[in-house]
Formats: structure tokens, C-alpha cells, sequence
């Protein structure tokens, strides 16, 4: 039966993580710290680790929408298919990261330079 409920210690483990995961994101989106695909992402997974812990039997269910043969392999897939997103995001943010960090060495430079140069003409206009 699909909706037989079994709980365990991990489906407990499951609940907290996933609680963690939409406090997580309430955290950051409350300190505007970062964009609202950081927020989506913490709240697609936080409710989709809730729900495998309230409802442990749902994969059975994913299995038979899939056509799969076993909840093992559904389990498999949408795990992959996660983690496939989650890394897929942490790159392109990490590649936005390093622009910006090239950007600001960049700025830095400009403004050490023109510091520099104001410093040569102030030590020159005090010598006149």
C-alpha cells in the first residue's frame, strides 16, 4: 500500500533537515543577503525532505507515475535529478563570484594607481 506509514529515526532526521533547509532560506532572505533563487531552492528541497518524512512511502508513488519497477530506483532518480540542480546553480554562482572578485582587483588597482598619482602630485605641490 502506498500510504502505509512506517516511521523511523531517519524520517525524524529527514524532518529536521528539511525544517533547517526553510529556516535556512528565511534566514537569508530576511538578511537580504542573497537572490530569491537561493530562497526557492532551500524551499524546494526543506518541503520535499518534510514530505518523504511525513509521507515515507510517497516514492512508491514517484516509482509508479515514472514506470519504474522499484521505489529504489525512484528514489535514485529524483535524488540525482536534485543534486543535478543544486550543483548545477553552485557553479554558475561560483563563476559569478569569481567575475565579480576580477572586477573588484580590477577597481582596486585603478583606485591604488590614481591614489598614487595624487599622492606624487600633493608631495610635489608641498616641495613647490
Amino acid at each position: 500500500m502506498v500510504f502505509q506509514y512506517d516511521y523511523s529515526l531517519v524520517n525524524l532526521l529527514a524532518f529536521v533537515v528539511g525544517l533547517a533547509f526553510l529556516f535556512n532560506g528565511y534566514v537569508i532572505v530576511r538578511s537580504e543577503r542573497e537572490s530569491l533563487e537561493l530562497f526557492v531552492m532551500s524551499l524546494l528541497i526543506g518541503t520535499g525532505l518534510i514530505v518523504v518524512a511525513l509521507v515515507p512511502n510517497v516514492f512508491q508513488l514517484v516509482a509508479n507515475v515514472l514506470g519504474l519497477e522499484l521505489k529504489a530506483r525512484a528514489i535514485l532518480v529524483i535524488s540525482n535529478l536534485t543534486l543535478f540542480v543544486a550543483v548545477t546553480y553552485l557553479l554558475n554562482r561560483i563563476g559569478h563570484m569569481y567575475d565579480r572578485l576580477s572586477r573588484l582587483n580590477e577597481e582596486l588597482s585603478l583606485l591604488r594607481s590614481e591614489l598614487e598619482e595624487q599622492r606624487i602630485d600633493f608631495e610635489d605641490r608641498q616641495d613647490d
